[in-house]
């Protein structure tokens, strides 16, 4: 059986003489590993190959399903580049590098993603537009909120872990894997949780922009991905070091 996806290339890197392995994220089949063959060498050819599999560039694949495969590991037999591209540069590209080691890292291979792929396009959308950083943090809050929520690892950020609905007025402490506790209520040392107040909670799930709430969504968004990525850190973060209050 013959299947065609679009695709955006999330990370690549050689194999054997002439390949490359590429880890391509597809609406259908989730996170798929692709050998793209003819990738080096210094034809033109090659080049143009090359060309194609950078960032942001949308692409259509084609291979062909084998039932009696063992690997995982597709062999792609058509490659071509689609009209659509987001031209990223300076640091709105590495928030886009960003959004796609966390989906290169946190995606399940094979796994339907329909809904994350779109609000992906939207995301490198908005940071094409960005204007200042806000505008770049902003963009990054959404789509780590939409990644945990697809994942099945979204935020319960409506009512406590008594089921009680938040008070805007009230401070929390929310626990990645326990939800929020009224802060005078906690039992547990805050330090092990993000303090946020009730009214960042309720607004974060309606995706409007809220800047007294940037700082909270950002540390609250980022504890709850580490809970999933372990201890190894999110390398192009490092690239951030000079702005550590946005990012």
């Amino acid at each position: 059986m013959d299947i065609e996806q679009n695709a955006f290339v999330l990370h690549s890197r050689p194999y054997r003489e002439t390949s490359s392995l590429v880890s391509l994220f597809t609406p259908d089949y989730g996170k798929l590993t692709a050998v793209v063959r003819g990738v080096r060498g210094g034809k033109k050819a090659a080049a143009h190959k090359v060309a194609m599999l950078q960032p942001f560039q949308m692409l259509t694949i084609g291979w062909r399903h084998n039932p009696r495969a063992t690997s995982d590991l597709i062999t792609l037999q058509q490659l071509e580049a689609t009209p659509l591209r987001f031209p990223l540069l300076g640091e709105n590209a590495v928030c886009g590098l960003y959004e796609n080691e966390l989906l290169y890292r946190m995606l399940y291979p094979g796994v339907v993603s329909e809904a994350l792929f779109v609000d992906y396009q939207q995301s490198l959308y908005h940071l094409a537009n960005a204007q200042n950083r806000l505008d770049q943090a902003w963009s990054l809050r959404q789509f780590e909120f939409q990644l945990l929520d697809a994942l099945g690892f979204g935020l319960v950020c409506d009512v406590d872990t008594q089921q009680q609905p938040l008070d805007p007025q009230s401070q929390y402490a929310y626990y990645p894997q326990m939800g929020a506790v009224k802060l005078m209520d906690s039992v547990t040392e805050p330090g092990q949780a993000v303090i946020i107040r009730g009214e960042c909670l309720l607004k974060l799930p309606q995706l409007s922009l809220c800047p007294t709430c940037m700082n909270a969504w950002k540390a609250l968004l980022r504890s709850a991905l580490q809970a999933h990525l372990g201890a190894k850190p999110i390398m192009t973060r490092q690239l951030f070091s000079r702005a550590p209050t946005t990012y």
